[in-house]
């Protein structure tokens, strides 16, 4: 089973907390922590709330409010000031007093930790890979994008007692977060999705942004399992990183894990497994190659972990949907692809190729396209990249959205040969919305592929 996440999944004592954080306790000791909040809006009862600091708020401020919450205790900075009556454990700063906490209790847990990073899929592959797991043993995974310096060691934090497998995403924006981030979840096993230019501007070259990816392989220890991409272009340095086993997966050669039979757009394909000869046919039902990758990599995990071919078929074939990633949404003979979570370069490009490989049986495809946050001094020729790819991906309208979309991204795709009169440019999403309205007929697709700051799922409002 999947654990769903728990209003309390730690639950430990005064002195664990203590003992944990190197902190100190003032007044009269809890007699047990049930979980950890941080924000008074969803206090948790019986949970100790951690007063947070950052630019902009001070979490400090509302200690007593956390308190009559419900709060069992309060997690101070040994420096802040606070006023009222109730026990707090002070430590040197409460952002590493989080971390420690969340140490402590996977160390107390002791799951097998699979790590997962990468430039694109991330949050699909740990979906996919903790549910597989699941019919190993007891296994929680990163809810939603809980994937940074807070939202990791939350989710570490949410592991229930009995936890077999903890699928835990690691997210990057700047370099050095990625080995924080692999530090504190100590990883049994790692799976870089790929690597792209995604936050770019933050790394200056790809080269960097697989260094920074690699931190994750890194820590892995001997008898640890590594999972890469065999096709990746970046996949000899990051094997180069590994001190463990590692296993391969591949669609065009010889891996561990290889794929042949792809029926792309049903998402079904036969995989052969190199140490035992075994084939087996999969039903993702999730279109596009690298979806294919995806299945790849999960199912090279579960198999580590023990999962026969049944387990995986029948697992495969009952895969649970993940919000904003290539949602399905039927509306009044419309079909919407809702893939507006997050974009970059290499995100975009395989929610183009997949969408104009789907059959809408003489349906209009039309795709609404935002711009794409953080690709620094590169953004405009990344930009016009994206609409090359819309001019010769099969698409019969484009909707640009924001001041990048609307500008480079719609000139170069005009440029390659979209046709001018098939272009709808704009920075406002009201005004998109109503242009996608009157256009659409029944039997129409449209794709939403956006940065998160561009918000494309509106359109559906």
């Amino acid at each position: 089973m999947i654990f769903p996440l728990p209003s309390t999944g730690a639950v430990f004592s005064a002195s664990s907390a203590a003992t944990w954080t190197r902190g100190v306790w003032q007044g009269l000791l809890p007699d047990m922590i049930a979980g950890i909040f941080t924000d008074t809006r969803t206090p948790i009862p019986g949970a100790l709330f951690i007063a947070l600091r950052g630019p902009h708020f001070d979490g400090h401020v509302y200690a007593q409010q956390a308190f009559a919450a419900g709060a069992c205790a309060v997690m101070a900075d040994a420096d802040a000031t606070l006023t009222g009556d109730f026990p707090v454990l002070r430590v040197t700063d409460t952002r590493k007093g989080l971390e420690a906490l969340a140490a402590g209790w996977r160390a107390r847990v002791a799951p097998c930790v699979i790590g997962i990073t990468g430039s694109a899929g991330k949050t699909t592959v740990k979906e996919w890979t903790a549910h597989l797991l699941s019919a190993v043993g007891p296994t929680v995974c990163t809810p939603g994008n809980w994937n940074n310096d807070l939202g990791l060691p939350k989710s570490m934090l949410a592991m229930p007692k009995g936890t077999a497998f903890a699928v835990l995403e690691a997210g990057t924006s700047h370099p050095g977060e990625i080995c924080d981030r692999a530090a504190l979840m100590r990883p049994d096993s790692a799976i870089i999705t790929n690597v792209g230019v995604s936050h770019i501007a933050f790394f200056g070259t790809e080269a960097a942004i697989a260094d920074e990816k690699a931190d994750l392989l890194r820590v892995l220890p001997s008898d640890g399992l590594a999972v890469l991409d065999a096709d990746s272009p970046h996949f000899a340095m990051l094997a180069s990183q590994v001190p463990c086993r590692l296993v391969t997966v591949s669609l065009t050669g010889k891996a561990d894990y290889s794929a042949f039979d792809i029926d792309v757009d049903a998402g079904v394909f036969t995989v052969v497994e190199r140490a035992t000869g075994e084939t087996c046919t999969i039903m993702t039902r999730q279109p596009g190659r690298h979806q294919i990758v995806n299945a790849l990599q999960a199912l090279a995990i579960a198999r580590h972990y023990g999962l026969d071919w049944t387990g995986i078929v029948d697992r495969f074939a009952s895969l649970p949907g993940i919000r904003m990633r290539w949602e399905r949404i039927e509306r009044r003979g419309i079909v919407w692809i809702n893939d507006a979570y997050n974009a970059n370069p290499v995100s975009m490009a395989r929610a183009l190729e997949t969408f104009g490989a789907i059959d809408s049986a003489a349906g209009m495809k039309l795709a609404v396209l935002g711009d794409m946050f953080e690709l620094g001094s590169d953004e405009r020729r990344l930009h016009e990249d994206v609409g090359r790819h819309v001019a010769r991906c099969g698409i019969d309208m484009l909707v640009a959205v924001g001041t990048r979309a609307s500008t480079w991204l719609a000139d170069a795709a005009v440029e390659a040969g979209f046709k001018r009169e098939h272009v709808y440019r704009t920075t406002d999403i009201d005004a998109a919305r109503g242009f996608v309205t009157d256009l659409l007929v029944p039997g129409a697709y449209v794709l939403l592929k956006g940065s998160r700051g561009m918000a494309l799922e509106r359109m559906l409002e």
